[in-house]
């Protein structure tokens, strides 16, 4: 029986709002509510005049210092005391809540609260520094770091994203209770497996989604899509999220569709369009290549071309069915790899396949999963009140 019947959830934005970090506070914290569960959503981003200020005073200084240093607005100790005082206060106003869940690594409550502090994220801080920008943090990241590892420390229960950063984190951190439950695919349609199959095997389209942080791969598909064109006269090509100004330029026939919300009915529609209509999806992006992305158009029964990164690896293992690993970003093997999809006469089979591999990663399930890990620490605090 389940003994969760109220939680405090802490993010980055509002979680009612599907534009939040990548839709998940959204799916996360409407789970919760359509399972029975009362969700008390608490926004800690941070302050816009202060951040703003400090973007264009300090931290325009630190990075004339060091270009490469990340050290933004949210990783700063004021702001880390302004939302410490706001995690304070917030949880004398829900005293009934049986947990505080936190969508990020960097905050916990267990200065403030007895209850179970829950912490779910993509990566920590250091990870993100030591992996992803492949360098040695700073002073003040590493002052940042220890912070956040004090809170990773003190929580009740961690819930990592992905295997690899789980795997690194059971490591140093022996003693917590750490879990990879899966990933999560944020799509508010179920796609009909007819119906999608029919677009595909008649599309045209090449597919790539992701930010201004992922202009290496978009700038290698466009390279990749100008060569093919000579064979494949009637291809097109897509681009979600960058605009033709990040670009620079664009070949006839790609199309850069800019930031499409969710949260408003026409980029919704037209996100799922596009999605539906795409042959394969591609990004090639070294080290990360659009993880969430790439599993919804999976979903939606989406052949995908990505670079074998740790992560993607991890989940999907060496030899895939429903794609193909680009070992190089570079114009000449993407274009081999595109081909190879395009000509291959197993292609719905590779879409069905996609479909296969990631169904089973819904909300629904995730959020069981992680409830089951939830109820033994609640129940052990009730007992002790």
């Amino acid at each position: 029986m389940r003994i969760i019947n109220e939680v405090n959830i802490f993010s980055y934005g509002d979680s009612s709002k599907l534009s939040s970090w990548s839709n998940v506070p959204y799916f996360f914290t409407e789970t919760m509510i359509k399972m029975g569960i009362k969700v008390n959503r608490i926004d800690i981003s941070p302050l816009p005049f202060a951040e703003k200020t400090y973007n264009k005073t300090i931290l325009k200084i630190l990075k004339l210092l060091n270009t490469n240093i990340s050290y933004e607005y949210h990783r700063t100790f004021f702001h880390y005391i302004l939302t410490n005082s706001k995690i304070k206060k917030t949880l004398k106003l829900f005293p009934n809540s049986n947990a505080n869940i936190f969508l990020t690594f960097s905050f916990s409550s267990f200065k403030f609260s007895n209850k179970p502090s829950i912490l779910f994220g993509d990566w920590t801080y250091e990870y993100l520094i030591n992996h992803f920008q492949n360098r040695k943090a700073g002073l003040l990241e590493k002052r940042s770091i220890k912070r956040e590892k004090i809170n990773i420390e003190k929580s009740s229960l961690l819930l990592p994203l992905f295997p690899g950063i789980t795997k690194i984190m059971k490591q140093e951190f022996k003693n917590k209770e750490i879990y990879y439950l899966g990933n999560v695919i944020n799509s508010l349609y179920t796609p009909i497996e007819k119906e999608v199959l029919a677009r595909k095997s008649g599309s045209l389209n090449l597919l790539f989604i992701g930010s201004v942080n992922y202009l290496d791969g978009a700038k290698c598909l466009l390279e990749s899509f100008i060569n093919l064109k000579k064979t494949y006269s009637y291809l097109k090509l897509h681009i979600i999220g960058l605009t033709e100004k990040d670009l620079g330029f664009l070949p006839d026939d790609a199309h850069c569709h800019g930031y499409l919300d969710k949260g408003i009915d026409s980029s919704k529609q037209r996100y799922y369009e596009l999605l539906m209509d795409a042959k394969i999806l591609i990004n090639t992006s070294p080290k990360w290549g659009a993880f969430s992305s790439t599993i919804e158009a999976m979903y939606f029964y989406t052949p995908v071309i990505v670079s074998p990164y740790e992560e993607f690896l991890e989940t999907f293992g060496s030899d895939i069915l429903f794609g193909k690993y680009c070992e190089s970003n570079t114009p000449i093997i993407l274009s081999n790899r595109i081909k190879e999809v395009l000509d291959n006469n197993e292609y719905l089979n590779m879409c069905v396949e996609a479909h296969k591999l990631v169904k089973g990663f819904t909300w629904n399930h995730y959020i069981e999963k992680a409830i089951e890990k939830m109820q033994p620490l609640i129940s052990k605090n009730d007992k002790s009140v």
